[in-house]
C-alpha cells in the first residue's frame, strides 16, 4: 500500500484532498500525526496568501522534514502549495519560497478580472518523470489565484492554460517534485483521475 502524507500547515483545502485521495482507494495520513516517517507521496496544499504559506513551510522542523522527503518521495503541491515550490514570492512583499523550482510567484495582469476563477484546458508536455500525465492534455481543471509561477527554465513548465488571452504556467515538475496550478481535487472525476495516475505513479 501506498504511503501518503497531506502537510497539514494550516491553509490547505485539507478535508476535501483527504476525501478526494480516498475516493481514488488510498488512505493518507497527515504530517502533524506521523513526524518520523518515510512516505512515497506528499501532498502540500494550500489556500490564502504567499507571504504566510511560506513562512509557515520554512520553519526548521517541517523544511528539514521536506528537504529530506524529496530524496526518495513524490512531492506535490497544490495551487499556493505548487507557488511555494519556487524560489520566492511577490505577495504582500518578497518571501522566500521553499526553492526547490527556480522561479518567481507574481500578480497576474491587472487588466485580468482576478482572482482568476473556473475550468481551463490544461496542456501537458510529455517531458521528464511525469510524462505520464501526458494522457490530461487538453482536459479542464478548475483554477482560482490571481498569482501565477514565473519559471524560469522552460523544462520546469509541466503544463500550461491560457485564460482571458493570457498563456501562463499551470503546472510545475523537476525531478521528482510536482505543482498544479489547478485543484484536482475540485475537478470532478478528471481530477480524481490524475489523483489516482500521481499516487499509481509514485
Amino acid at each position: 500500500m501506498k504511503k501518503i502524507c497531506i502537510i497539514d500547515y494550516g491553509l490547505g483545502n485539507i478535508r476535501s484532498l483527504y476525501n478526494s485521495i480516498k475516493k481514488v482507494g488510498f488512505v493518507p495520513t497527515f504530517y502533524s500525526e506521523r513526524k518520523n516517517e518515510n512516505f512515497d507521496l506528499i501532498f502540500i496544499p494550500g489556500v490564502g496568501s504567499f507571504n504566510k504559506a511560506s513562512t509557515l513551510l520554512n520553519s526548521p522542523n517541517l523544511k528539514s522534514f521536506l528537504d529530506q522527503s524529496k530524496k526518495n518521495s513524490v512531492i506535490f503541491g497544490i495551487c499556493l502549495g505548487m507557488q511555494t515550490l519556487l524560489t520566492k514570492g511577490f505577495e504582500g512583499g518578497e518571501h522566500k519560497g521553499l526553492d526547490y523550482i527556480d522561479g518567481s510567484v507574481e500578480k497576474m495582469n491587472k487588466k485580468l478580472i482576478l482572482p482568476n476563477v473556473g475550468y481551463q484546458k490544461t496542456f501537458f508536455s510529455d517531458q521528464n518523470y511525469f510524462s505520464f500525465l501526458k494522457k490530461f492534455n487538453n482536459e479542464k481543471f478548475y483554477f482560482i489565484h490571481s498569482y501565477a509561477a514565473n519559471v524560469k527554465n522552460k523544462k520546469n513548465i509541466l503544463a500550461s492554460t491560457e485564460s482571458q488571452d493570457l498563456n501562463y504556467c499551470a503546472a510545475v515538475s523537476a525531478e521528482r517534485i510536482i505543482g498544479t496550478q489547478f485543484h484536482p481535487e475540485k475537478s470532478g472525476e478528471i481530477g480524481l483521475e490524475l489523483i489516482h495516475e500521481v499516487v499509481k505513479n509514485t
